[in-house]
C-alpha cells in the first residue's frame, strides 16, 4: 500500500507541475487559480447560453444535411463532417457529463456506421475510395478516444 501512496503522490505532483510554493496546485486551488487547461472563472450565464446555442445550431445544420443526403444532394462525407461539427461544438463549448457523452457517442456511432457501410461495399466489390475509408477510420479512432475521455471526466 505504501508503494501505491508514493505513486499517487508522484502523480499529484506531476499534475500540479511540481511542489508549488503556495502549497496549492491549480487543480487543487480555487477555480481560476491556474493549473489544468479549461479551469478558469465560473462561466457566465451568457457564455452558457452561447455554448448551448452553438450546439443547437450545429444539430440543426446536421438535420438539414441528413435531409439533403436523403434527397441525393449531399455526399456521405459532408454528412460525416456535419456530425463531427456537432461533436466539436459540444467539446469546444464546454459541455460536460452525460450530455457530452451522449453527443460524442452519437458521433462515434455515426462514423462507425459509415465505416461499416464502406467496408461492406468494398467486400461486395463496389468502388470505395481508399482515401475516404482511411479518413473515416481515423475519425472512428478520434471518436472512440473522445468517448473514453468523456467517460473519465464524468
Amino acid at each position: 500500500m505504501q508503494g501505491f501512496s508514493l505513486v499517487l503522490l508522484v502523480l499529484l505532483l506531476a499534475a500540479c507541475g511540481g511542489a508549488p510554493a503556495s502549497g496549492k496546485c491549480g487543480s487543487c486551488g480555487p477555480p481560476g487559480a491556474g493549473g489544468l487547461a479549461g479551469a478558469g472563472p465560473p462561466r457566465t450565464p451568457k457564455l452558457e447560453a452561447l455554448a448551448s446555442r452553438r450546439v443547437e445550431l450545429s444539430r440543426k445544420r446536421l438535420l438539414g444535411l441528413r435531409a439533403s443526403f436523403d434527397a441525393g444532394k449531399t455526399t456521405i462525407e459532408e454528412l460525416v463532417a456535419g456530425s463531427r461539427d456537432v461533436a466539436f461544438a459540444a467539446r469546444d463549448s464546454g459541455m460536460r457529463g452525460q450530455a457530452l457523452l451522449r453527443v460524442l457517442t452519437e458521433y462515434r456511432d455515426a462514423v462507425s456506421a459509415v465505416r461499416d457501410l464502406m467496408r461492406e461495399r468494398a467486400s461486395k466489390g463496389l468502388a470505395v475510395d481508399d482515401d475516404a475509408l482511411s479518413r473515416v477510420e481515423s475519425q472512428v479512432a478520434e471518436a472512440q478516444f473522445w468517448v473514453e475521455e468523456a467517460k473519465q471526466g464524468s
